[in-house]
């Protein structure tokens, strides 16, 4: 073989080999994902204020295996399932997050809501089918000083935004260890309809964190794949590598409240002394967001708005960014 006929053998080989490699990456399923959320009222431009929720900060790894435990043999007409595995640390602080010596001498001090930190561990399971998914979590973590918190919120104070300190820390609620369990599903209403859909669902969480259910509405408009498999429900996994989504969504929800520790403190022992004593047990919400899938990565950005949660007759609104990468 001549040395020109080698190098054209050569150089096709290569173009075949490379070719080859793209299509099977192509055709490749995706079957991981990683997630970084945060949550802020910072994030609301309109505002400018640490209180109630004041932020939260989750990653989020999630995994489409072909068993796991056997439950894909339980769930009879499942179209598709994913398991996943959150940390996630949030603060909870009230609205006068400053405590003056002269309250802390006249043993005067009240808030509002008290202060509360939560470092956590979840996880989850969800299965899709044809028009719903229904999800179920286990939440296991600890509540107060031990989950270093006002660490994390005195450290970004500091080194990023440059605001003072909190001093409402100093009597957040004592450590607890705190275990839920969470359940959610959503049903699609309109499933033929084309860049215009309403959903409704329900979610219900039980243990010593929350006791709560909460039925819900909503509507998505734009290009956007089944709800199953949506971007803004955290199904980003379970949809097609050709899937491609640009759509805003809203919902409306109510939430009875029974029982909620970042206001209530312990459940088995209610010497708090600076818990909420009224809690308030009915509670509405309200979200707007964007949502942006291409292959591999998938944006979302949310405006939660809710009315009365933890205290009557009070508002509050944070922002929820969410980055996720699948592979």
């Amino acid at each position: 073989m001549s040395l020109n006929r080698l190098i054209f053998f050569l150089q096709n080989s290569l173009i075949l080999f490379l070719v080859s490699i793209a299509t099977s990456q192509e055709k490749k399923e995706l079957k991981y994902a990683a997630t970084i959320n945060s949550d802020n009222d910072a994030f609301i431009f309109w505002q400018n204020s640490d209180r109630f929720y004041s932020f939260g900060l989750g990653l989020k790894v999630a995994i489409k295996p072909e068993k796991f435990l056997g439950f894909e043999k339980k769930i009879i007409n499942k179209k598709d399932f994913f398991i996943d595995f959150e940390i996630k640390s949030e603060g909870y602080t009230a609205s006068n997050p400053e405590i003056s010596l002269e309250s802390i001498l006249n043993d005067s001090i009240v808030f509002d809501r008290p202060f509360a930190g939560l470092l956590f561990s979840k996880t989850g399971i969800t299965y899709s089918f044809e028009r719903l998914f229904f999800r179920g979590e286990l939440l296991l973590g600890v509540m107060g000083p031990s989950a270093f918190t006002r660490e994390i919120q005195d450290w970004v104070h500091k080194k990023i935004t440059g605001d003072g300190v909190l001093s409402g820390w100093d009597f957040q609620i004592p450590d607890q260890i705190i275990f839920n369990t969470n359940f959610k599903g959503l049903y699609d209403l309109t499933p033929s309809y084309n860049g215009f859909d309403v959903y409704s669902g329900l979610e219900a969480r039980v243990g010593n964190l929350y006791i709560d259910t909460t039925p819900l509405v909503g509507i998505r408009i734009g290009k956007f794949g089944p709800l199953a498999s949506s971007t803004a429900f955290g199904n980003t996994l379970l949809g097609s590598t050709s899937l491609r989504e640009i759509y805003i969504k809203s919902s409306l929800s109510a939430t009875v409240n029974w029982y909620d520790a970042t206001a209530q403190g312990n459940i088995f022992n209610r010497d708090y002394e600076y818990a909420v004593k009224d809690l308030n047990h009915l509670h509405t919400s309200m979200t707007h967001g964007v949502y942006i899938r291409t292959k591999r990565l998938s944006i979302g950005f949310d405006h939660i708005f809710t009315y009365g949660k933890i205290i009557k007759g009070e508002r509050h609104v944070f922002g929820r960014f969410e980055f996720t990468y699948l592979f």
